[in-house]
């Protein structure tokens, strides 16, 4: 196989060549069928989502020359160039093609920057709309928690208390605001928790979601607030260290108990653009839905978390423990230090799947 440390221009062409194909397949409109050449990448509307249904001019799909990572900002699928042709069942244009995309893309795939994978433009973008506290507890009706309060021993059952100033309550409507911060202190995201009453019991807000509700203009374009958006619900993004190990949760509340740590609100949500990270891991719920994502991600040769083998080690397995919350609070009641070990026990082998 001959291997390429950089793209030939002959290359770059039959590359366009398998995207223009893949656009014509999946799109009607001749505006969608269309690429734009920009700067170290190319655009097109998003073959996986159709991008916008109201702009067929809109392209909102992005393929990298630097890294040959595909990423659109409409829907947020994170791929490469060689598992999109698969997707599409598109042939690139010469045998040695392939072998050539595929050597390129592990070449730089550990190479792919922080800044680069994260946008740290929009982390930018995203810090300067932050809305302050007192803005927000004035549009929730919402009450810093004070110990002694309802709501701070409610905390106290989750062994959160000593965390209250991560939250918010807003009395009227029951409401605990979980508070994702910015750099400087601010507001980018909030989920929030039904305590009493009826209603959906989690709901989330990403930062045009909070600016339309409390009627604020952002400035911001189409482009810039999708991405903006998507940023603001990954709780903890602002505070993450990625020189160290960066544990990914579904759940705000269980991030809460590991130190640089990063919060989806949904293991629903899109993570392929961490996956070219060497220092991220997964710690998934304890239930069916976790445990597929994390069996994904481990066919993948990404780390995560063995919780079937963690919680028979510890003699943990006969009690309903379904994320690290459930499993803080019974080394709690047990005074059990089995917590102590999580660390020991992510792993990155296929050979482990029975495990998880």
């Amino acid at each position: 196989m001959t291997s390429t440390s950089k793209l030939t221009d002959d290359l770059k062409d039959r590359i366009k060549s398998t995207l223009k194909e893949i656009a014509v397949q999946e799109h009607s409109a001749p505006n969608k069928q269309m690429l734009k050449d920009m700067p170290g990448r190319i655009v097109l509307a998003c073959p996986y989502c159709g991008d916008s249904h109201t702009d067929d001019t809109k392209k909102r799909g992005n393929l990298y020359w630097g890294t040959l990572q595909y990423h659109c900002y409409n829907c947020g699928h994170h791929t490469n160039i060689h598992t999109m042709a698969k997707d599409f069942q598109v042939r690139m244009g010469q045998s040695q093609d392939t072998f050539n995309v595929i050597d390129y893309i592990q070449s730089n795939k550990m190479k792919v920057k922080q800044s680069d994978a994260l946008q740290h433009n929009i982390l930018k973008k995203l810090n300067d709309i932050a809305i302050t506290v007192d803005e927000f507890k004035k549009f929730a009706h919402a009450e810093e928690i004070q110990p002694g309060d309802w709501i701070w021993f409610k905390l106290k059952e989750r062994l959160l208390h000593n965390r209250a100033e991560e939250f918010l309550y807003s009395p009227k409507t029951y409401k605990l605001w979980i508070l994702n911060f910015g750099a400087n202190g601010n507001i980018i995201g909030v989920q929030s928790r039904r305590m009493k009453g009826y209603g959906q019991r989690y709901l989330t807000y990403d930062i045009g979601k909070l600016y339309e509700e409390m009627k604020k203009e952002h400035g911001l374009t189409e482009e810039e607030l999708a991405r903006v958006n998507k940023a603001s619900t990954l709780f903890g993004i602002m505070q993450l260290n990625f020189q160290r190990d960066v544990t990914i949760f579904e759940g705000p509340l269980d991030a809460k108990f590991m130190s640089n740590s990063l919060a989806l609100a949904t293991a629903g949500r899109s993570t392929e653009e961490f996956d070219e990270m060497a220092t991220v891991r997964y710690m998934f719920d304890n239930d069916k839905t976790g445990k597929k994502k994390m069996i994904e991600k481990l066919k993948k040769g990404r780390s995560v978390f063995m919780w079937q083998k963690f919680l028979q080690d510890f003699k943990l397995d006969k009690y309903d423990i379904k994320d690290l919350n459930d499993l803080m609070l019974k080394c709690y009641e047990l005074k059990n230090d089995a917590h102590k070990k999580i660390n020991d026990y992510f792993t990155s082998s296929q050979l482990d799947l029975w495990y998880i």
